[in-house]
């Protein structure tokens, strides 16, 4: 058969396929006519396709038998690559093990063969490449480079992964239950970033899971992933009987060719995690046709993993076992966990002994399989039971709270414009977005940007999709106030970033006067109006403050309005604290304006002269501001991460102990698991405190409920000192141009041995904190003279973790004296990251340094402190 006869059986079939199986044959003699020998090869794909070979076997070799042809071996070399061994063939092509001949290193080589077959394969392979070229996460196989062959053969190099598939790897090391779910939460962890990042992956099963020595996992082989659009859904979705799936793994969507999305690699996930605990698959369907296949797969309910004979240890575990696998495996898509994350939830509940929110669901999932089997006698009692079942459907929708979906949606509350000419209402542009997101941070599952990165939006017109796009909402709050009369009249507007499309917008007015008729209005649109369609269904309080005296009211509105100031000039916050004394004065029951008169007096100690007795003061106050409101977890988080921060021994005047203040994160993580800044704040205060592993976890949980959080960037650090530089940049990422993470990038760059593009990168913008400029002056090999110098210039900051890159900077460049006072500094304050002190090759020179071990006995006792501060008298 030649090519041009090939592309013409091979347009037949797929036109064919898309038919029911009693049309074809109506079909095949219109279009081959008398040319039986056409229809003939078109009928023996059809049947090929029906026993499912398809689905197992390369199109290649198909090809290659209708054809006469046998596949050619490729080249030795591919430029600076040359061919080791094979590795395997599958449905995209050959990989093969190479190995870079400058470099040294070993590749994964795969090779398209035979591209001229089908222009659909040659189309899949360059989506394969452009899939992995936009991925960049630590469980998902690189890519490194792409090119073609003379004969236009295309193929691409990635990451080669010494490893085998999740399956053996757990056989041969006789995993544990624990190191089981912990490889799928990994994996889980790589699909979720998958499909932030518009793909499906489409083909996960055991052998796409490849698991080295050391138990890291890497996900590989993307020939059959699917971007999808804006919405979601799947981009060129065609209908085809050639599936290219596993049938074992493929979810019963997939199965009967329909539009496939985030659900179907949740089931597969199951699949797999079932795999991993029962030691079989759920359902056996070797030797299955695809018809077969699909009657059982949509028909048929696996035995639960506890009841495979494999089941050792606690029958209340498996029960969660059981649910957390069938949660993921549920036939119809939307009662699966919703993402996975969802299931990456649910996992981290199990391992740490809580209660699963699949089992919340496990009545409606039991039902929806009764109803299955038993339809023809339920359905003939439906007319009867409906009224009976609408009213304890009522009962217990009501009596009942739903799970928090995993991902909140982020939102962005932009400064409200004044449109009127009086100047004496522009602070109730910062005013009125203020109490909008007060409301909005009682909500649960909603992810807000905090109001100070907003405000710079405040002057003139906004561009609200530009607003949105750089603090990384989905949605944005905006809107504008006009004076007619003795009225204000507000208008709010909540709109989609991606799609800059208006969802709502509402006008009111309220009295010019009366700005507590204005807060109630606020509140309750904000409650009833925006939030049902942001997705928010619960929040954490019925009765958040309400102000009750219109001139204190007042008083702490235009001290609000100030925030933005309070930062960089003293004077200003000495009168927005006069403010709020008077406020406070007048009305001492409302909690915020309590709230922000501790956020002045800490500013004041951190930033401007009040030193310690402004820090004591504004504990004072925040314990004041927390009874009078105990659900504003955003205040108790930032003021408790301070206290981590920077704390002091209990007994002090305003003191609390490092671990004191962790020991009331965890309670408030208990409360809102759904907070990613809870996480990252948690993180900070571990990694201050040496804890880096738990450390990392937090900034991962962070980062999975928010993905864009831009202040999440300071993960980096915990990475970096993890010596995970790769995942350290990953996060700097998140917010590449600050000062910040440019700095930090450089510290991850020279310590990947990367110093030239660490100097080009911090060429002209040295930071002004720490001893940056030290760590440059060694870098360029300046004298040791004007290092020295230099080094004298460096002081204490009054955040310990600046003395302790300070400290690694100096000793990088030599100063060891200088390092050693400063690492000593650090830990004196509180930083004891022990373990980064032991292996951080910024303090090889002062780890021989006479004095380090005892500078370093510190560090182990602060460390151990921490651990006896934060158990407490729990």
């Amino acid at each position: 058969m030649d090519q041009m006869r090939w592309d013409r059986v091979q347009a037949l079939f797929h036109r064919a396929a898309e038919l029911a199986e009693p049309e074809r044959p109506a079909f095949l003699a219109e279009a081959c006519g008398a040319d039986e020998s056409l229809a003939a090869d078109v009928r023996r794909m059809l049947e090929e396709d029906a026993r499912a070979s398809l689905l197992d076997r390369d199109v290649t070799e198909i090809a290659g038998e209708m054809l006469g042809e046998s596949a050619a071996l490729p080249l030795k070399e591919f430029g600076p690559y040359r061919i080791l061994k094979l590795l395997g063939e599958g449905g995209m092509g050959v990989v093969y093990l190479a190995e870079r001949s400058d470099l040294g290193n070993q590749v994964a080589i795969k090779i398209l063969r035979d591209a001229w077959l089908s222009p659909a394969r040659l189309e899949r392979f360059a989506q394969e490449q452009r899939t992995l070229a936009q991925l960049n996460h630590p469980s998902i196989a690189r890519l490194y480079d792409a090119n073609t062959l003379a004969d236009g053969t295309p193929w691409f190099v990635m990451e080669y992964v010494d490893g085998v598939p999740a399956t053996e790897y757990c056989s041969r090391k006789n995993c544990s239950i624990e190191e089981r779910l912990k490889l799928i939460r990994a994996v889980a962890a790589a699909v979720e970033y998958l499909h932030e990042h518009g793909v499906i992956h489409r083909d996960l099963k055991p052998s796409n899971i490849l698991v080295r020595e050391d138990g890291s996992a890497r996900l590989v082989d993307f020939g059959i992933a699917k971007q999808l659009d804006a919405t979601g859904r799947p981009m060129h979705h065609t209908l085809t009987a050639i599936r290219a799936m596993t049938l074992a793994y493929a979810s019963p969507e997939q199965i009967r060719g329909e539009e496939v999305g985030k659900a179907s690699d949740v089931y597969s996930l199951g699949v797999v995690l079932y795999e991993l605990l029962a030691g079989r698959l759920p359902f056996d369907l070797s030797g299955k046709t695809t018809a077969e296949a699909e009657r059982i797969v949509t028909g048929e309910e696996p035995a639960k993993p506890s009841e495979t004979g494999r089941r050792t240890g606690d029958p209340a575990s498996w029960a969660d076992l059981d649910a957390l696998c069938l949660a993921a495996m549920e036939k119809d898509p939307r009662r699966r966990y919703a993402s996975a994350g969802a299931t990456i939830r649910d996992i981290d509940h199990y391992l740490n002994g809580e209660p699963l929110e699949a089992r919340h669901d496990t009545w409606r999932s039991g039902m929806a399989r009764f109803a299955r089997r038993n339809f023809r006698a339920l359905s003939g009692a439906a007319a009867m039971l409906a009224m009976v079942g609408a009213a304890v459907g009522l009962t217990l929708a009501i009596s009942r709270k739903p799970p928090a979906p995993v991902r909140p949606r982020t939102v962005a509350v932009l400064p409200l414009v004044n449109a009127t000419a009086e100047r004496s209402f522009d602070f109730l542009s910062l005013a009125l977005a203020d109490e909008i997101s007060r409301t909005l941070g009682y909500a649960r599952s909603l992810t807000l940007r905090p109001p100070e990165l907003a405000r710079k939006f405040g002057s003139g017109d906004i561009d609200v999709q530009k607003a949105g796009h750089e603090l990384h909402a989905a949605t944005t709050v905006s809107g504008r106030f006009l004076k007619a009369g003795d009225n204000l009249q507000v208008t709010l507007s909540l709109a989609d970033v991606e799609s800059n499309r208006v969802i709502w917008t509402d006008v009111f007015d309220v009295p010019a006067a009366n700005m507590i008729a204005m807060q109630a209005q606020i509140a309750f649109k904000t409650r009833h109006s925006m939030a049902p369609l942001l997705g928010v269904s619960e929040f954490v309080t019925a009765n958040p403050p309400k102000p009750k005296n219109e001139s204190a009211y007042q008083l702490y509105l235009r001290a609000a309005a100030m925030n933005d100031e309070i930062s960089t000039e003293s004077k200003d916050r000495q009168q927005q604290i006069a403010l709020l004394n008077q406020s406070v004065a007048i009305d001492p029951s409302y909690a915020p304006a309590w709230e922000l008169l501790a956020s002045c007096h800490t500013a004041e100690g951190w930033f401007g002269n009040g030193g310690q007795a402004a820090l004591a003061r504004s504990r004072e106050l925040a314990d004041r501001a927390v009874a009078l409101d105990p659900d504003n977890i955003d205040f108790r988080a930032a003021t408790l991460y301070y206290w981590g921060t920077v704390g002091k021994p209990e007994g002090e005047a305003g003191g609390m102990s490092r671990g004191g203040a962790f020991r009331q994160v965890e309670d408030l993580l208990r409360r809102r698991p759904d907070n990613a800044r809870l996480h990252f704040l948690a993180s900070w205060i571990l990694r201050d405190a040496g804890m880096l592993d738990e450390a990392a976890r937090e900034c991962d949980a962070s980062v999975l409920i928010d993905a864009q959080d831009a202040g999440a960037r300071s993960c980096g650090v915990t990475f970096m000192l993890r010596g995970e530089y790769r995942r350290a940049l990953d996060y700097l990422d998140l917010d590449a141009t600050s000062e910040v993470s440019r700095a930090v990038s450089t510290d991850v760059l020279v310590r990947e041995g990367k110093v030239q593009e660490a100097i080009q990168r911090m060429e002209g913008k040295i930071p002004t904190w720490g001893a940056y400029n030290v760590l440059m002056a060694g870098l360029e090999h300046r004298s040791p003279v004007k290092i020295a110098a230099l080094a004298r210039e460096v002081r204490p900051a009054i955040d310990p973790e600046i003395n302790f890159f300070s400290s690694a900077h100096l000793s990088y460049a030599g100063q060891t004296v200088p390092g050693l006072a400063m690492l000593k500094a650090a830990i004196e304050a509180g930083y004891c990251s022990v373990p980064a002190i032991d292996s951080d090759p910024f303090f090889a020179n002062l780890r021989t340094t006479p004095g380090f071990q005892a500078v370093r006995a510190e560090g182990q006792k602060c460390h151990d402190e921490f651990l006896r501060q934060r158990e407490g008298t729990r």
